[in-house]
């Protein structure tokens, strides 16, 4: 029997306005009130408020056959607070099922992981306490930005007391290994590792409308054939997506929400499979493989590594001059400087300023407003110098 695990990521940011409307030195104003409105509405509107309704549906008739993990970022959950509230109770709904694990992350999104310990653990210690606050839970399993992850960032979740993290299945580290097994940290052998099956998610995110030979996209039926084809003694696949493929990548009129209906009732009614969190995969007495990963990986791109924020020398720029300001703001007494450096260090600022993607290729750029990463990069900048002579003062 294969045991499926699907994981279900938010990570919508607080935008930043762009430097020619605000004065830096004087409003102080970073982040766009009326664009942080709209994309958390129009988000709530179009995927989560009716993918939420949908495994509502799916819970009522199959119970606890149906489990799914998510994890949300404390920045998308302060623009539900904000803006729309409904989407929050969605999820509280969702959570009292029982039926529903939601995995600790950083508190904006970070990419405070490929800096220092420090400051990443910062970000994993805020979103605990407000998914404490929300939802009444400590997470046990962990979801880190895009899936980044290395043997030093496993050992950094291991001694938050995590046993299980969510991260990549990377060909260039796996080799000839498949990412349908258990695997664990080299040196600390009870955090496990589950690995994304990323060919599979692609067959969803980024192929779901391609028509095959038949003429017809994507189908539930489809879908499940292919994962009848995996070797019977490979136990797990793990799917994880944007939840934003529900609804926004692919909207209603594409059939998005009749395919996941779908294959998640096939899933449950097929003998062969079953529908697990991690924490459920935590429990079971699975033996597991060490994986070693010295450096970086991530879910982005071809190359599955940290090239998506850290790839050109403006990203590196930014980045260096960001982490710089570290012992500002653990001196600092404005919490609002120092929040605002929490939200810089978000990976999407980090991803405008990129210069790799492919458009066709793209499902990050939905919502750039930047005309060019130099752009990006320049309000960035800008930004940043501002937020470092509030903690300064």
């Amino acid at each position: 029997m294969h045991n499926i695990c699907f994981h279900f990521q938010i990570s919508q940011l607080f935008r930043l306005r762009t430097y020619r409307f605000f004065d830096i030195n004087e409003h102080h104003q970073y982040f766009d009130d009326y664009q942080n409105s709209y994309l958390a509405n129009r988000l709530a509107e179009r995927g989560y408020l009716p993918a939420n309704d949908m495994l509502q549906k799916l819970m009522r008739k199959y119970g606890d056959k149906v489990r799914v993990s998510f994890s949300i970022a404390g920045s998308s959950i302060k623009l539900f607070q904000e803006y729309c509230p409904e989407v929050i109770e969605s999820f509280k709904e969702l959570h009292q099922t029982g039926n529903v694990e939601i995995c600790g992350g950083t508190y904006t999104y970070s990419i405070a992981s490929l800096n220092n310990k420090e400051c990443f653990l910062e970000q994993v210690h805020l979103e605990e306490k407000l998914l404490k606050e929300v939802f009444d839970i400590h997470p046990s399993s962990f979801f880190n930005t895009e899936l980044l992850y290395s043997d030093d960032i496993g050992e950094w979740l291991n001694e938050a007391g995590y046993n299980m993290v969510l991260t990549e299945g990377a060909k260039h580290i796996l080799g000839w290994k498949s990412p349908c097994f258990l695997y664990c940290n080299p040196f600390k052998t009870d955090l496990k590792l589950l690995l994304r099956s990323y060919k599979l998610c692609d067959d969803i995110t980024l192929r779901f409308c391609d028509k095959g030979a038949d003429g017809i996209g994507l189908t539930a039926e489809k879908f499940i054939d292919k994962l009848k084809k995996l070797p019977e003694d490979q136990p797990f696949v793990n799917l994880y997506f944007d939840y934003e493929t529900i609804g926004e990548y692919y909207t209603a009129d594409t059939g998005i929400f009749d395919f996941f209906d779908a294959l998640i009732s096939q899933l449950i009614d097929s003998k062969e499979f079953k529908m697990v969190t991690p924490k459920d995969v935590a429990a079971m007495d699975v033996p597991c493989s060490t994986m070693h990963a010295p450096w970086p990986i991530s879910a982005c791109g071809d190359e599955k590594d940290q090239s998506e924020w850290l790839g050109n020398e403006l990203q590196k720029e930014a980045f260096e001059q960001l982490f710089k300001l570290e012992e500002l703001y653990q001196k600092s007494h404005n919490n609002t400087a120092k929040l605002n450096w929490l939200r810089l260090q978000a990976a999407d600022h980090f991803a405008f300023m990129s210069t790799k993607w492919f458009e066709q290729k793209s499902v990050h750029r939905n919502f750039d407003v930047y005309p060019s990463p130099y752009q990006a990069f320049i309000n960035f900048m800008n930004v940043l110098n501002d937020v470092k002579l509030q903690l300064e003062n």
